[in-house]
């Protein structure tokens, strides 16, 4: 049985290979933006389900759904707002940065960052100081997905964590290399398509197991009332911390380089908002989905060890063979598009780091030998990462997701929007983003991400009005990108 389903998600595993092989022959990688952006000619309906996709990794299918397990639906805190900034991503954030993108030739968040300041002497200090920034978060994200791989196949198969670890840092690295951003975009539409298979059916077939919703509700409230309450047992004042820090880390949508990413390459700005519909859609139903999941699974399964396990042990033991394949390919779909949209974050920043401060004389050709040396890099730093793993998914992506909202949402938001933004704002706010996630992460947690996500706006905010009045830096048309400098 369990051979049949190995089967399918092998024959899977070939199928995304071949995508990358497809992009490696016919796609001219000539320039380093054909590479890392598809030559900002990608369609409407790949880059919301991309977008999506790339944005829920392992999170969603493996670690939101031990939340749901553990806590009920109150996870709903998190689900209905960051539903909310996904569309004021799109509808707010996404033409102007489009737009802007392809002016300044920009490639990624902090690329854009650099590129809008590139008059001002700070411009290689922000691409320096968001390069460190990427090091520590985006690797440490990376290694989670690597993590959720292992799991997955370790719970569903018993194949060894630390082989799981190695077969899925390298499948990544493989269609990353060959293909680039086109095989990732095309992965991650496959992919998302079949996770959204899971997240819909799993859950409707757990409560048909139950009984239906009615006693899917009363079940639920036996084991715990919490289950099925807005309020997971807390008092007033524990209550409005414990929303309180599920909206701040919705907000840490604005800043995901991976998922910023989709939108400089969508093939027009005009799209964006048609893109929209479907991003936002999948967004609402993957965030809503698993917790149905892990509240089911709690009543059917009961102890299941690692409560991130549960929606497998669920696949593995109520669908027959190939259709459980089927679904764990979907899972493991939505760990893989996030960590080859990732790896090429990291591999967009490091080159362009490379040709602006180290080598502006560099070639595209070198260039692009280097994106994929830095792709492999990564890769291989991803899976030491997982080997040494003593944390959950959840508190790994937790930490790498708020730090690199701290770091480039802030900024990015405030220089679209707000005309007091100056290069030595946006370089203390990526600085006080790397240090106040850390210190909050560690001195702080039952806090995490409140007093990071404030510190940073605050250095914003105060930088940014005592540099503008002074003189420091003053942009008379964005669009135009007309900077001066008074020394």
């Amino acid at each position: 049985m369990v051979s049949l389903s190995l089967m399918v998600v092998s024959v899977y595993i070939v199928g995304l290979l071949g995508i990358g092989v497809y992009f490696y022959v016919t796609s001219e990688t000539e320039r380093i933006s054909d590479f890392m952006l598809g030559g900002r000619d990608v369609g409407v309906t790949q880059i919301a389900i991309s977008d999506a996709s790339s944005l829920q990794s392992g999170f969603v299918l493996l670690a939101w759904v031990g939340v749901g397990y553990t806590t009920g639906l109150s996870g709903l805190w998190y689900a209905v707002p960051i539903t909310f900034v996904h569309l004021f991503v799109y509808r707010f954030i996404g033409s102007k940065f489009r737009r802007q993108s392809e002016e300044l030739d920009s490639q990624t968040v902090l690329d854009h960052l650099s590129l809008y300041f590139k008059h001002n002497r700070l411009s290689s200090w922000i691409r320096t100081m968001g390069v460190l920034a990427i090091a520590i978060f985006m690797t440490v994200y990376i290694g989670a997905q690597i993590i959720a791989v292992g799991e997955t196949v370790n719970t569903l198969y018993g194949i060894n964590y630390n082989i799981g670890i190695v077969i899925g840092g390298a499948l990544v690295l493989a269609y990353v290399l060959l293909g680039g951003f086109d095989a990732s975009v095309w992965t991650d539409f496959i992919q998302g398509m079949l996770a959204i298979v899971a997240v819909v059916v799993l859950p409707i077939i757990m409560i048909m197991h139950i009984g239906g919703f009615s006693a899917f509700i009363s079940e639920a409230q036996a084991i715990d009332p919490t289950l099925v309450s807005a309020n997971p047992g807390l008092g007033l004042s524990e209550f409005l911390l414990f929303a309180l820090t599920w909206y701040g880390f919705a907000l840490g949508l604005l800043g995901q380089p991976h998922g910023l990413m989709r939108l400089q390459a969508i093939n027009s700005e005009r799209n964006i908002s048609a893109a929209s519909v479907t991003a936002v859609t999948w967004m609402t139903i993957s965030f809503i989905g698993p917790l149905f999941i892990g509240v089911a699974g709690r009543i059917i399964f009961g102890d299941v060890g690692n409560p991130e396990t549960v929606g497998l042990v669920a696949m593995q033991g109520m669908f027959p063979d190939v259709i459980g394949g089927i679904l764990v390919a979907g899972i493991l779909g939505v760990i893989l598009s996030t960590t080859d949209s990732m790896m090429l974050v990291v591999s967009a920043d490091f080159t362009s780091y490379y040709r602006n401060v180290l080598n502006p004389g560099v070639s595209e050709k070198k260039l692009i030998y280097l994106g994929r040396v830095v792709v492999t890099v990564v890769a291989t730093i991803g899976v030491a990462l997982a080997y040494v793993n003593s944390s959950t998914i959840f508190a790994v992506i937790q930490f790498a997701y708020m730090g690199l909202a701290a770091a480039f949402g802030i900024p990015l938001v405030a220089t679209l929007w707000w005309n007091k933004t100056t290069s030595e704002a946006v370089f203390a706010t990526i600085l006080i983003g790397i240090m106040s996630t850390v210190a909050n992460k560690l001195l702080f947690p039952d806090y995490f991400p409140i007093f990071s996500l404030l510190a940073t706006v605050a250095t914003m905010i105060v930088v940014g009005y005592l540099s503008h009045e002074n003189g420091v830096l003053s942009i008379s048309s964005t669009s135009d990108r007309e900077v001066s400098v008074n020394d």
